[in-house]
């Protein structure tokens, strides 16, 4: 009943910056050494099989659906395909690291791999958790899930038209026998242009286009490049693609236009970058730097505007209204980073409000070698700095930062042995340490293949909010998100009931309002985002509306005069202001805020095949589908200290708001599909070739994914095993 998706890096091997996933299989005599299906295993299949049967059996009756399995991550962190589960020892935040690497695609069998250590996204920390007696059955450290089991809608592209970002499931271009899962991101009749880690698109006049004329495939091995070090996305007549006659197809009242996301699909792709109810109790115990700072603590002012409140359940973070003086019996760290942000103020206020700020503080590997074992690197500990931080937030998933090691059965012993080599990653990336007490421990450094490398400006901060006094209509809490050096506002009134967007270093926006009353006392879900080029407020799951165009400002990224810079250019560099890229400021209120997160849009990578190679201009990274940033001066980033060092030094950052740019064009019928896991996703992007087109013909696509239904079980009491579904985890798919 259960039909299993391919997914694309196990279909096709890696792909240039991609994991090996099939290297170790080339060999016959490894083959053979393949872990067969245990028992339980299989008992598992069908049972769930026949649960599926029973559920489909009633659905049918409503309408045609069908159900899949997510094999790999090409959808992480949405849908995720084979993975662990995994619940760091330092923060005891819960995070997923793919296992596909651990089952050949084409016989759904174990072959020897099993992936022993991931990445916290949360703390920095890379974790062992291994079995060092590797069992013929599943690890019982952490054991690998098979992936996301989803409900797909067969006529709902019937019932109504498809939306950009709508998830979908379609045959595969190069084999209609081979079933994908990817958004659906492109339309007919349009340029879709990758850059800047967002889409663009360009109406294309299906009436211009002389009949029977190829498509060319840009992006696959063209002759004319398709990258652009600083593209002017309101042009419309491209010079460089004269030699495919294409200018005539170009409306000219079309100029690109940056593509949005509905709420409904925002809400399910922005990632966690920091979840404030998660703190490593070892990093807090030793002083070193908090990620959410007060601004009037950290400035000695002998005053604390914010309080923390820690318990059980999480973190809160408290402002009463007016500054509280600090104790000289409190503790002060005196540990630093090394880097100072621009805080400076924006606005003719800001100095009378009290800020707390956010700093993407990261400990290194090199860091938790001591942290882990409750002490202070010793670099640390003598100068009191934390090198290379705070840094830039970039597209760093720790779904694909697992390492990996491959075990082998032993004729001789009977029992299965690591199979160790100097060229696998985990013996590169692990080592044994011995403390002065016998103690042995495996130390474990980051992947490479999870680095970030791509800068991702568009973030959002969200929280449960309690107001509880308001009585002036001079109180105000103001949201502040940086990116590119340009601070983007949300200012709340509650004593008036307004909300108002703003963007106070730029004068040719005007800033907008609308009415929205808080109750005080009582807890609202609030969340603000700066995302493709727009602001947006939501409160308790709804998005509130502005007048005219809203939190719109793409407007303000193009100039209209030659010669004259726009005001908010989309290829601005970073700058020391997007060291604390997150701040909250009060002013008079009483306020408590909750569950505070950071997060972060998907960074979508402009990568193809036939893209320029940028020789001494390009920025150095791992494949050209990792990264697509660029810098004046050569930097290597190939190993963790050096990339800190980069994320941390705005004197590097000239050029870096730069990036290469991949154009993809359409006509009737044809649309284009990429994956969330934008850098280990193989799609529309790179699977051009010379015989496949990049774009998914209309009557290859099989329906819209809608529900997941069994995601990844719960262990029975006794009995053990992943029998008992976990509800929290069913959801909606959009």
């Amino acid at each position: 009943m259960t039909s299993r998706l391919t997914e694309d890096r196990n279909k096709y091997g890696s792909f240039q910056s991609g994991k090996d996933v099939s290297a170790s299989l080339s060999d016959e005599k490894e083959r053979k050494n393949e872990v067969p299906v245990s028992t339980f295993q299989q008992i598992r299949d069908i049972c769930e099989s026949l649960v599926v049967a029973l559920f489909l059996a009633f659905l049918f009756k409503t309408f045609e659906a069908e159900a899949f399995v997510i094999p790999t991550g090409s959808m992480a962190p949405t849908l995720k395909g084979r993975h662990k589960d995994v619940v760091c020892d330092e923060c005891h935040f819960r995070f997923q690291t793919s296992a596909s690497e651990e089952v050949d695609s084409a016989t759904n069998r174990r072959n020897g791999r099993h992936v022993v250590a991931g990445t916290c996204p949360q703390c920095g920390y890379t974790q062992y958790f291994g079995d060092e007696a590797p069992e013929t059955g599943n690890d019982r450290i952490a054991p690998s899930f098979t992936g996301d089991r989803i409900l797909v809608s067969k006529v709902a592209f019937d019932q109504r038209d498809l939306v950009r970002f709508d998830v979908s499931v379609f045959r595969s271009p190069a084999e209609p026998k081979v079933n994908f899962i990817k958004r659906i991101v492109g339309f007919p009749n349009e340029r879709l242009r990758i850059q800047y880690g967002d889409l663009f698109v360009q109406k294309i006049d299906p009436t211009t286009i002389p009949e029977g004329e190829e498509t060319p495939v840009s992006g696959a091995f063209d002759d004319v490049p398709s990258w652009a070090p600083d593209v002017d996305l309101s042009q419309t007549n491209d010079e460089r693609f004269n030699d495919y006659s294409v200018s005539d197809e170009l409306s000219s009242s079309s100029p690109f236009e940056i593509q949005r996301k509905d709420y409904r699909h925002l809400r399910q792709i922005m990632q966690v970058v920091y979840d404030a109810d998660y703190t490593a109790e070892k990093l807090d115990n030793l002083g070193w730097p908090q990620r959410w700072t007060d601004d009037w603590e950290r400035l000695k002012t002998g005053l604390r505007g914010w309080t923390t409140n820690k318990s059980p359940k999480g973190r809160a973070f408290v402002f009463s209204g007016q500054g509280v003086e600090l104790q000289d019996s409190e503790p002060s760290s005196t540990i630093e980073p090394d880097v100072e942000a621009d805080v400076s103020p924006v606005a003719v206020d800001d100095d009378n409000l009290a800020w707390l700020r956010y700093r993407h503080v990261v400990p290194t590997s090199n860091d938790w070698r001591y942290l882990s074992a409750g002490k202070l690197p010793p670099d640390v500990e003598a100068t009191g700095v934390v090198a290379n931080n705070p840094r830039l937030i970039d597209d760093f998933s720790s779904y694909n930062a697992g390492i990996s090691r491959f075990a082998q059965f032993n004729r001789a012993t009977g029992v299965y042995e690591w199979r160790d080599s100097p060229e696998d990653e985990f013996s590169q990336l692990t080592s044994r340490v011995s403390e002065n007490d016998g103690a042995e421990f495996i130390l474990c450094r980051k992947n490479p293949d999870g680095f970030g490398c791509n800068w991702v400006g568009d973030l959002g901060v969200s929280c449960v909010l309690e107001i509880q006094k308001a009585t002036s209509e001079a109180d105000k809490l103001v949201f502040d998100l940086v990116k590119g050096g340009v601070v983007f506002r949300c200012v709340i009134l509650p004593h008036a009931g307004v909300i108002s967007l703003e963007i106070p270093s730029v004068e040719e926006f005007t800033p907008v309002r609308t009415s929205y009353q808080f109750r005080t006392g009582k807890k609202y879900d609030f969340a603000f985002y700066n995302v493709d080029e727009e602001m947006r407020v939501v409160v308790d799951g709804k998005e509130l509306v502005f007048p005219e165009n809203g939190g719109c400002y793409d407007f303000l990224t193009t100039s209209a005069d030659e010669g004259v810079a726009a005001p908010i250019p989309r290829n601005r560099d970073p700058n020391a202001r997007d060291l604390a890229p997150v701040a909250i400021g009060a002013s008079g209120l009483a306020v408590t805020l909750k569950r505070l997160l950071v997060l972060r849009d998907v960074y979508y990578i402009a990568a193809g095949r036939g893209l320029e190679s940028w020789d001494s201009a390009r920025f150095v990274d791992f494949g050209a589908t990792r990264c697509d940033r660029l810098a004046r001066d050569r930097v290597f980033l190939g190993n963790e200290e050096d990339a800190a060092r980069f994320m941390s030094s705005p004197e590097l950052w000239s050029g870096y708001g730069n990036t290469k740019s991949a154009l993809l064009r359409q006509r009737d019928g044809q649309y284009v599909a990429f994956g969330d896991n934008s850098g280990f996703s193989l799609d529309s992007r790179l699977w051009a070739t010379n015989s496949v087109p990049h774009y998914v013909d209309r009557k290859y696509l099989i329906g819209k994914a809608f529900y997941v239904y069994w995601p990844h079980g719960k262990p029975l009491p006794v009995v053990g095993g992943p029998f008992w579904p976990d509800f929290s985890k069913m959801r909606h798919v959009d």
